[in-house]
């Protein structure tokens, strides 16, 4: 026999035995008759070359035992096999109130060592007390081993922990945004909220805009249809354009009835941020207007019939009707000077204040902790809650305003100025005004789309 008809011989054993034997490498079903096909064409060929009066009397043999591995090393595909491939999933977990990440890693497939080497390596980028609840985590498994976790706390950055051997590594990304300012401007048709987000302002930056003006207008009553607004503020894009995070508010300018008031932002010398007029008296009233927030006014100020007593009588303050149990904010800071049960106003505060003025608080449901006669509390710390003791029909606070031993309206708290800035700080304000116009003056304005409808005159119309 020569070495060709050698070759082929060995050939075609290794095919018969791989196609009887191994199920990597069977051939489908519909190509087994022109595999035997060619196998014969090629056993007819190298029958012809053998040298003559040399023929193969004995058969070829394929019941030999086989040693080789179950699964064929040489094919490129099998990694695509489902018994070669190990199975990889993620899980995304979540952590719950007073959980930490230890005892949530355990819960989900993670021995104690396992879960104590990631919660080390973790806390190399991330402080482990700053978790939330809510947040969650990534879990990559590469079947019962944890290969990867991954952990977004926002948007700006990612941490990583990676598998290394039997320990892990830990380490943050954080992602590149283009940075940029754009105003939102508009006048209030539905209400602020609604026309400011559907120009795009996000929520952040509304409740911003509130919090500055919320000392001297009453959002429940001030507000009326035509009110001029600006928001200018800071935003972060993704590669995409995409609005990812937004950062403060630099300017503003709301009119209330017509009247203007704009502020800017600046940091004080002691590194404190506040808004300012333009010249230098912060937004933030010494007292507000309204200790309630989301309360309706249900009694103004001044003489009415008394829904109780049935007489006219002076109504030396206002009430704002609101449910039971609605948080009630100290209007300014300053020394408790009671709180107790009085008389027909039931539970009663009331709050000594600076330049002569003092606060009071009336029908409540009950004191919060810490407020008694000689406590000192802040502007807007919470001092009680919304109820109806004493001569009431509802639950609803009655506030009042004494000025040098006179009730006031607490309408005019609206006219109180701010803290201003000190001299010396006045020349960095001015230069950080002039700063923020600049860039007002070069960034995009959001408005709203011109109204569509207007009558045309006789003139204009075609022939």
């Amino acid at each position: 026999m020569t070495e060709t008809s050698h070759r082929i011989k060995d050939a075609l054993k290794e095919r018969a035995v791989a196609f009887a034997t191994f199920r990597h490498t069977v051939i489908p079903t519909e190509n087994r008759f022109r595999f035997l096909m060619v196998a014969a064409a090629a056993s007819v060929i190298g029958f012809i070359f053998m040298p003559d009066g040399q023929t193969e009397t004995a058969p070829i043999q394929v019941t030999e035992t086989i040693t080789a591995p179950k699964i064929d090393l040489t094919r490129f595909d099998m990694g695509l096999e489902t018994d070669f491939t190990p199975s990889s999933t993620v899980k995304t977990v979540k952590l719950k109130p007073g959980d930490n990440l230890g005892p949530l890693l355990q819960r989900n497939g993670l021995t104690g060592t396992e879960a104590y080497r990631v919660t080390q390596a973790f806390g190399d980028v991330f402080q482990p007390r700053n978790l939330r609840a809510g947040q969650s985590f990534n879990l990559h498994f590469t079947g019962e081993t944890l290969d990867h976790l991954t952990f977004k706390p926002n948007v700006e950055s990612t941490v990583f922990i990676d598998r290394a051997g039997e320990e892990y590594t830990a380490r943050k990304v954080n992602a590149e945004f283009k940075y940029e300012t754009i105003a939102v401007k508009a006048t209030v048709e539905n209400s602020l909220y609604v026309d400011a987000t559907r120009l795009g302002a996000p929520d952040k930056v509304v409740v911003q805009f509130a919090n500055i003006y919320e000392y001297s207008v009453d959002f429940q009553r001030d507000i009326q249809p035509g009110d001029a607004f600006e928001m200018f503020f800071e935003v972060a894009r993704n590669q995409r354009g995409e609005i990812v995070k937004a950062g403060d508010l630099l300017y503003t300018s709301f009119s209330p009835r017509g009247k203007q008031s704009e502020y800017w932002l600046f940091e004080d010398a002691k590194g404190r941020e506040n808004f300012y007029d333009a010249v230098g008296k912060t937004a933030k009233r010494k007292l507000r207007a309204t200790p309630v927030n989301g309360a309706r006014l249900s009694s103004s100020y001044g003489r009415r019939k008394h829904p109780i007593l049935g007489y006219r009588k002076m109504h030396a303050g206002v009430d704002f009707a609101a449910p039971r149990g609605t948080p009630i904010l100290a209007a300014g800071s300053g020394t408790v000077e009671r709180a107790n049960r009085y008389g027909s106003f039931g539970n009663y505060i009331r709050i000594r204040h600076t330049d002569g003025y003092k606060t009071a608080y009336a029908h409540l449901q009950g004191f919060a902790r810490g407020v008694k006669s000689g406590a000192y509390v802040k502007q807007d710390q919470v001092i009680g809650y919304v109820g109806t003791t004493g001569r009431s029909t509802g639950p609803h606070l009655h506030y009042e305003v004494i000025h040098h031993g006179k009730k006031i309206n607490p309408r005019k708290l609206s006219q109180l100025s701010g803290k201003p800035l000190s001299k010396d700080q006045m020349p960095d304000f001015k230069a950080r005004r002039v700063e923020i116009e600049a860039m007002r003056d070069t960034s995009e304005i959001i408005q709203p789309a011109p109204a569509i409808g207007a009558t045309l005159t006789a003139e204009a119309l075609p022939e």
